[in-house]
């Protein structure tokens, strides 16, 4: 399906991808295009394949090198590549000399390249001014039309791709919402201008306020930033080494020393990089360092509490503890995961997108343009379950082997969703319904549970109280406030990671910081610092805002749909339980192949 798409100038082109004339029920890669995709890149010049992780990315690159036998110059590019490795991709790039890239966001902006005239998008955008920026990468020629193509990896991104056309097409794009400046940001900001010259408190204070994020900045919290710079705050104030900025005799701030200033250009910057977790076995409240199995990034574990489970490299673990950089688990072969692990897109599903694809749905005379496969589906979707309405939320409760599922729909994004079935398993687990476990992805949430759950009030259940004391117990037991602290000190400078001749290891810095977080939780639970971590925790980790806006708009528009067996749209998330296979492993992957082809057959029956 080609779409011409008005963007003043040349038109760009944008195809949606119906590889070998199928959309698959499930999957977030874009396997089965693969072949596709490499006869494409033959045709092109120089070739764009953006992807939204950079698993994605290794991913997608090392199955095209498998397909690579012409000897096709394919090079990859993301964030978790040395510096040196992607400038000689982009180099090269401006030699003429590759004719396609694996790149993440890395590629979205930047140096501009005349020879790339294909933009191939993996997987669904996730939003549509996203997919604007990515295609406008290819074509920078007068009158030039830029072409994209659209590759979604099952049937929800088939229609997520087709909304973020027709969004294009009709010149609605979504945008980020305004973000309000953060307080360490701001800190960082004040030492810096220490550290170019002395100032005044007011003076300061009123050029903040002319930049957009900070224009209702008040003064008493620009004074509790400036206090933190100088001192560490209250309950830190003993501790010479936090004294970064002094007033002078003139009334003017200033950095206290050169070592200060010195200090503080070694560090500056506003972008903390995941770090990752070994993953050892062992347990109990003092651990010894056992066999080491893996490593994770440490956004998988942050939310975690100590008895969960979860898949890694083919085997069913228990989450025991988190201490410094290392995840202690053990075995759990007899368990049913709690958290399945797969590589997700990092981007949420924009809000605009999201009501976009409801409403196809929902508009039975938009299906006819839709592929026969996934007309079909949502054909039968309609017979055997609902179709909800736009500002509708579908539920459905259904038995599967010996377990007792809830699925339900907000079209929210990851984020906001795990959010939420971490605060709904909470709420079942208090009702006596035994929940086991959950997955979540862009479009649904599945929790499964020992009893049925189709008497439930969910209005109730739905409540918008689950964010008030269910998630402030919740991140209690968590360790997401520990790591959402840890972004935020070495962003306010409270901590440095670099110093003249040494720098200190992200083990290091996870100590430093879970120390100084447990004396302020005891001394100063209202620290500038744990602000922010709330607030990091709540904006990106958690989408909080997010979900309380989907919270309040399904109220009293929650339909129930109680069935005897999984539904059609189900099938997708329930075949992410259990996604993760070691590498290798031919046994696994017959059992989800087998797996998947008798949820097919029972949805579709």
């Amino acid at each position: 399906m080609d779409l011409v798409l008005g963007s003043g100038g040349a038109q760009p082109i944008v195809e949606v991808l119906v590889s070998g004339g199928r959309v698959p029920w499930a999957g977030h890669t874009a396997e089965h295009a693969m072949g596709e995709i490499y006869e494409i890149i033959k045709g092109a010049k120089t070739a764009l394949v953006f992807v939204n992780t950079r698993f994605q990315a290794e991913f997608a690159f090392q199955e095209l090198w498998k397909l690579n036998d012409d000897g096709l110059a394919i090079a990859l590019h993301h964030g978790s590549l040395a510096a040196e490795q992607r400038r000689k991709v982009e180099a090269a790039m401006a030699r003429g000399a590759i004719r396609a890239v694996v790149c993440t966001s890395t590629l979205d902006m930047g140096i501009d390249w005349g020879d790339v005239d294909l933009v191939i998008q993996l997987a669904a955008p996730k939003g549509a001014s996203r997919m604007v920026q990515r295609i406008g990468r290819a074509n920078h020629r007068l009158d030039e039309p830029s072409r994209a193509i659209l590759a979604p990896a099952n049937r929800f991104e088939y229609l997520e791709c087709r909304a973020a056309a027709d969004a294009i097409l009709g010149g609605h794009l979504d945008g980020e919402p305004a973000r309000i400046g953060t307080l360490d940001t701001l800190a960082q900001h004040i030492m810096g201008c220490a550290c170019s010259e002395p100032f005044a408190l007011t003076d300061l204070y009123d050029e903040i306020r002319t930049a957009g994020p900070y224009a209702d900045l008040s003064w008493e919290d620009f004074e509790t930033v400036v206090d933190f710079v100088s001192t560490g705050g209250y309950a830190l104030r003993t501790y010479d080494k936090f004294r970064r900025i002094v007033p002078g005799q003139d009334g003017l701030w200033r950095a206290r020393n050169a070592q200060a200033v010195l200090a503080h250009r070694m560090n500056v910057g506003a972008i903390v990089s995941p770090a990752m977790i070994n993953v050892r076995i062992g347990g109990g409240k003092r651990p010894m360092g056992g066999r080491k199995v893996g490593e994770a990034e440490e956004g998988f574990f942050e939310q975690m509490k100590p008895g969960d489970t979860f898949i890694f490299a083919g085997q069913v673990w228990r989450f025991n503890s988190l201490v410094g950089a290392d995840a202690f688990v053990s075995p759990a072969p007899d368990k049913d995961p709690m958290l399945p692990s797969w590589g997700g897109s990092k981007f949420p599903l924009s809000t605009y997108l999201a009501g976009r694809v409801r409403a196809m749905m929902h508009d039975e005379a938009e299906w006819p343009a839709l592929p026969p496969d996934v007309q079909e589906w949502l054909g039968h979707q309609k017979v055997r379950s609902i179709i909800p309405e736009r500002d509708e939320m579908l539920l459905e409760t259904f038995p599967h082997g010996k377990r007792f599922h809830l699925v339900c729909y907000p079209f929210e994004g990851r984020l906001a969703h795990t959010t939420l079935a971490m605060l709904l398993t909470r709420r079942l687990d208090r009702l006596g319904i035994g929940p086991l476990g959950f997955v979540a992805n862009d479009y649904a949430v599945n929790i499964w549970a020992l009893k049925p759950m189709d008497a439930l009030d969910l209005d109730e259940l739905f409540a918008q109280d689950m964010l008030g004391d269910d998630l402030e117990a919740w991140l209690a037991e968590s360790f997401l406030m520990k790591r959402a602290f840890k972004a935020c000190a070495l962003i306010s400078g409270l901590i440095e990671r670099r110093h003249p001749g040494q720098e200190k290891s992200g083990r290091q810095v996870t100590f430093s910081t879970d120390l100084i977080y447990d004396v302020l939780r005891r001394h100063q639970p209202d620290h500038l610092l744990l602000r922010c971590a709330r607030a990091d925790a709540a904006t990106g980790s958690l989408d909080v805002a997010r979900l309380g806006e989907m919270l309040a708009r399904v109220q009293g528009r929650i339909r129930h749909a109680a069935l005897d067996r999984v539904s059609p749209i189900a099938v997708p998330i329930m075949l992410e339980i259990g996604r993760e296979r070691a590498p290798g492993d031919a046994a696994g992957e017959m059992i989800l192949a087998e797996a998947e082809e008798d949820l097919i057959a029972e949805a579709m029956a």
